[in-house]
């Protein structure tokens, strides 16, 4: 079936399309519920338990459900990318 035909149904049924984590929305939720608890420091400790973007976004989800929080997947996402962008560098998959 042809993308130009496939594309506007979706859009007509609702579907969402993926969107890209809003590193700056992330930013905004984890100094209004993460700094209470550590500061950014943790990001940086050469014993760090986070090795990959996987494991961000796991412990961010951790953190998340830890805290009672009730963010939805694309705020988890946000936030993983706002401290991947800020402190962790990982390489994002094709």
């Amino acid at each position: 079936m042809k993308a130009w035909i496939v594309f506007p149904a979706l859009l007509m049924l609702g579907v969402p399309l993926a969107q890209a984590a809003d590193a700056r929305q992330g930013q905004a939720l984890y100094q209004a519920n993460c700094t209470g608890c550590h500061d950014t420091s943790i990001h940086t400790r050469p014993n760090s338990i986070i090795h990959s973007l996987d494991g961000l976004k796991k412990r961010v989800q951790f953190c998340e459900t830890g805290n009672r929080l009730q963010w939805s997947a694309a705020q988890i996402e946000d936030v993983a990318a706002y401290l991947n962008e800020s402190f962790y560098k990982f390489q994002k998959a094709p």
